[in-house]
């Protein structure tokens, strides 16, 4: 028989066995992930089209842990929640939806991982990973129906981070929070178990990522006739009058024109520009009149954003917002000037087609207003997803002085369209139509392979590739230089705005 230290070792032996087998079965692993080329200084990093993001994870344990497999894998979430107001309490309430639109797993290289699997204590597992930040999404990730093709394409461009730059140390983007965008690089580390259909997840870690995807540039909207848009005023008429109950002294219009977008640049440390055509037209009451002197001009910026927690058949816009109540939409107004444009804007007076004076004086006077992206914001390239969009207004208040005490006011509504031009990157580089190059048949080929035009088919290349083809048109968007043997294309001026004051 064992005598009593003996059972009392064997009780501790097995008592042991059964708690390290009851800490195997419970402890859990420490996941760590590192981007290689994240600031030292905290700051917000931005990814846009191309980019590539490259780093490790990091798998450590305090005591022995089994595993089977380790997933790496490049996700973007949305999660929006609406608040609806009902006639009764089953009608009210708040809905919320979290929605996937992205997931892209990286293999993992199975070398790497240790045989058997488990991670012992002082053993670090390193994984290394590497992504690439896609132009658009697949198809299925917007199969409900919808109004037109152009909403499935708007809904199937990747969608910037949104509400995420504060929380990572970057500034304001204006976003609620009842809408979210947020993408992040997440490992979990999981066991099979016999009795669970699903695999068991011993450690899960997400390192958030800030995405910024280059946005191209838009056609310009179609807007009704004047007065009959909800959402935009491109031209406003007004009765000017000395004092309240003074006499008329002409009918005052303002017409503006559709911006250029307002390109941003995440490499540039100059703010984004553009300019507003405004033409000021004054038709005086009788000759005796003059025009009123201009006064100020303020210009705010509104920013919309749109949420819902069903998907959206039709691209976002207030006044339709309004009329569906599945969607919510928030307003935020930054002030961007406050000018005086007494000696700016001049009046003209207009002469008639046939050079007679006509019956009445009209003058008319033509303003550019210069738009500046606000600091302290940050301006997310406009985009409408499924769950979430957002787009820019321009208001403009122009202010006339008529008297002393009198100044009426007109105000004009302008759409205005953020875009993001791409990085140059070696990996993706600028589009085709930025970048000059030459387009001559390459010096290794040979002569004879490249007939002179009139010399041979020449089947090999077109006609305006060909060698010596001197005489021959250049193809659309083109232009020649070098004694006509080399065309290269010119980037058109107008699609660059201008840089603001400051930035050399």
């Amino acid at each position: 028989m064992f005598g009593y230290a003996e059972s009392v070792a064997t009780r501790n032996t097995v008592m042991s066995s059964i708690r390290q087998t009851i800490e195997a079965s419970y402890s859990k692993p420490t996941v760590s992930i590192k981007i290689h080329d994240e600031p030292e200084n905290g700051g917000p990093k931005y990814y846009t089209t191309g980019d590539r993001i490259e780093g490790e994870v990091s798998i450590v344990a305090s005591s022995d842990v089994r595993f089977d497999e380790v997933s790496i894998a490049f996700e973007g979430t949305s999660r929006t929640w609406l608040e609806k107001f009902g006639a009764s309490p089953a009608t009210s309430g708040r809905t919320s939806m979290t929605n996937t639109f992205l997931r892209t797993v990286q293999p993992v290289d199975e070398t790497k991982l240790p045989i058997p699997r488990v991670v012992t204590p002082g053993q670090t597992v390193t994984l290394p990973f590497t992504f690439v930040v896609p132009a658009s999404l697949l198809p299925d990730t917007c199969k409900h129906t919808v109004e037109n093709s152009s909403v499935e394409a708007a809904h199937l461009r990747l969608p910037p981070s949104l509400g995420d730059l504060a929380a990572l140390g970057g500034i304001d983007d204006q976003a609620p929070d009842m809408a979210h965008i947020s993408y992040a690089i997440r490992a979990r580390v999981t066991r099979r178990k016999d009795t669970a259909a699903h695999a068991l997840t011993l450690a899960s870690h997400a390192h958030r990522v800030l995405i910024s995807p280059a946005a191209p540039a838009a056609p310009p909207l179609h807007i009704a006739a004047a007065g009959t848009d909800p959402d935009f005023t491109l031209h406003k008429e007004k009765d000017l009058r000395r004092g309240l109950l003074g006499r008329k002294l002409g009918r005052l219009s303002a017409t503006a024109q559709q911006p250029a977008p307002l390109h941003v640049a995440l490499a540039s440390p100059c703010p984004a520009t553009t300019t507003v055509p405004v033409t000021l037209t004054f038709a005086a009451a009788d000759w005796t009149t003059p025009p009123p002197p201009l006064d100020t001009l303020t210009t705010k910026l509104r920013t919309a954003t749109f949420f819902a927690t069903t998907r959206t058949p039709y691209l976002p816009t207030p006044s339709r917002s309004q009329r569906d109540l599945s969607v919510g939409c928030y307003w935020e107004s930054t002030l961007l000037s406050a000018r005086s444009i007494g000696a700016v804007g001049a009046w003209k007076l207009a002469t008639s087609a046939s050079g007679t004076p006509p019956s009445r004086p009209l003058y008319t006077a033509d303003l550019i207003v210069p738009v500046t992206a606000p600091k302290g914001k940050a301006l997310v390239p406009s985009f409408a997803s499924c769950y979430i969009a957002r787009s820019y207004l321009l208001e403009l208040t122009l202010g006339v002085r008529t008297g002393k005490h009198s100044q009426p006011t007109v105000t004009l509504k302008v759409p205005l369209q953020v875009a993001q031009l791409p990085v140059e990157t070696e990996e993706v580089g600028v589009e085709e139509f930025f970048t000059p190059r030459s387009v001559a048949p390459p010096p290794e080929m040979d002569a004879p392979a490249y007939s002179r035009v009139g010399e041979g088919t020449g089947t090999g290349w077109p006609l305006h590739m060909r060698a010596h083809a001197a005489r021959l048109p250049p193809p659309p968007g083109y232009s020649v230089y070098g004694g006509g043997q080399v065309a290269v294309a010119v980037p058109i001026p107008h699609d660059f705005v201008g840089i603001s004051p400051g930035c050399g």
